[in-house]
């Protein structure tokens, strides 16, 4: 469950049958790549053997009561390292889905694991209206992260296309874009873009901070 939650494609994952190993029984959590089938996981019963060959007082250390008996703990092993658990996601979050029918590379990365949680992008009618959303990104980049929200802020905001600043925030697997424009500046109205829907959602500047840690909080 641990694998599938933080999974851009939850099915990829699966478990083993239990079988016998050196120790005890085992299953292994498998991935399903397009190269083949990875383990990322084992997960061992050993049972209560690494107290059997211990002295008496030693073992006393590790009894538990169960009503009036006492009784020594089982153990259960996990096996797995962070670097193969970074290079699964990384794997697991790279897709390249058709926009107007030419792919696009994209990281789907959880948002409980991307690196920066939101960024912006901007569309100005001329250089002093882009000026100003540039200023507003950088106050609303400020009230983010004191909120703990990361935010990534590019100094060419309002500088290229809405299109081409959707596509490099999705290629590093920002979940989401706050979309500035000029009517941003007269009714405080920004546009919330989710990276995975492509669909923007309105929300008003004064509530940006609280919706984006709602957004945040929960799975």
């Amino acid at each position: 469950m641990w694998w599938r939650k933080f999974s851009a494609f939850p099915g990829r994952f699966s478990l083993t049958d239990i079988h016998n190993g050196q120790d005890g029984q085992l299953v292994e959590i498998k991935a399903d790549f397009p190269w083949g089938s990875e383990t990322v996981e084992t997960i061992q019963y050993i049972g209560s053997k690494p107290f059997e060959n211990i002295e008496t007082t030693e073992k006393e250390l590790f009894e538990v009561r169960d009503g009036r008996k006492k009784v020594i703990p089982h153990v259960i092993e996990s096996t797995v390292t962070l670097e193969s658990t970074v290079l699964t996601y990384l794997c697991d979050a790279y897709d390249e889905p058709l926009f107007l029918g030419v792919p696009r590379n994209v990281m789907r990365f959880h948002r409980k694991l991307a690196p920066y949680k939101a960024s912006f992008s901007a569309s100005a009618s001329s250089a002093s209206t882009g000026e100003e959303l540039s200023q507003l990104s950088l106050y609303l980049t400020k009230q983010l992260r004191i909120a703990g929200v990361s935010t990534l802020l590019l100094p060419d905001v309002a500088k290229k296309s809405l299109e081409a600043q959707f596509a490099r925030n999705d290629e590093l697997g920002i979940p989401y874009t706050i979309v500035l424009n000029d009517a941003t500046l007269k009714n405080g109205i920004i546009g919330l873009r989710s990276r995975d829907t492509t669909l923007k959602e309105q929300v008003h500047v004064t509530d940006l901070k609280s919706y984006m840690e709602q957004l945040l909080k929960n799975y």
